[in-house]
């Protein structure tokens, strides 16, 4: 259930042929949702098909913002950019450190984290391929292996020229490490995998990494205690830093105190 928001208008995900032949109808996206990303990858195939829109932008609904971080997007998009987002290293990781998946990792740029990012439709390869909903979803690709979430298509766009900008440490090339110290974090308090979260506490049948679905519960449980005021009754999260500024949190006037 989409929550009805002022100033936000919902619009249905558009059905037809070309989404019952690339399964990315409504149908097909709520099943895939029972399988966690597969849902997330179906939307996005569907809305990078039949939206008009050259750039589009995400924003993950369990962010809280606590200043302008739009400004930084449409500047990059202004200066001619093709995803912008906050950097996820692939060089520079901290995990996945042997064998040679960790080999192949080091040679690939730095892509983008996907909880707020802009992308040009303009500049993704091969939009009507019937494989663009697995690229999407970060499937294990022939050339390389694959850390997340829409890298996939990136590494195309990047390998096709395109340019990437990181938010937060835009100075610092194509191999670094995120800057939760930039003033772009500063902005925002950030919770990782809170839809993965709620979708495992509803539906525990639901197959996947053991530990992510700890770390994910664990995290929508954070999120369910500060922000909804609902204990799940599963732990929470151990991220101190996260907690010492959700309890000075202002929920008034979406500030720190």
């Amino acid at each position: 259930m989409v929550p009805r928001i002022k100033n936000v208008k919902v619009l249905t995900v558009p059905d037809g042929l070309l989404s019952w032949v690339y399964r990315t109808d409504n149908k097909s996206i709520l099943q895939g949702f029972k399988k966690g990303h597969l849902g997330t990858a179906r939307l996005w195939s569907n809305l990078f098909r039949s939206r008009s829109e050259e750039v589009l932008l995400h924003l993950d609904a369990d962010t809280v913002f606590l200043g302008n971080v739009l400004e930084g997007v449409h500047a990059a998009i202004e200066a001619d950019f093709d995803v912008v987002g906050t950097r996820r290293p692939y060089q520079r990781r901290t995990y996945r450190l042997d064998g040679d998946d960790a080999k192949a990792l080091n040679r690939l740029p730095d892509v983008v984290n996907t909880d707020l990012m802009a992308v040009r439709r303009s500049s993704i390869p091969n939009l009507f391929s019937p494989l663009l909903t697995r690229r999407i979803r970060g499937k294990r690709g022939i050339r390389h292996p694959i850390i997340d979430f829409f890298d996939p298509i990136t590494f195309e766009i990047i390998r096709n020229g395109g340019q990437v900008y990181y938010l937060d440490s835009p100075n610092q090339g194509n191999h670094s490490v995120t800057n939760f110290e930039s003033s772009f974090f500063e902005k925002r308090l950030v919770f990782s995998a809170v839809g993965s979260g709620f979708n495992f506490t509803v539906n525990p049948e639901v197959a996947t990494s053991p530990s992510y679905k700890e770390f994910a519960i664990a995290s929508y449980s954070l999120y369910s205690k500060y922000l909804l005021d609902t204990e799940t009754g599963h732990p929470t999260l151990a991220d101190e830093k996260l907690v010492r500024k959700l309890e000075r949190l202002d929920r008034t006037n979406w500030i720190l105190k």
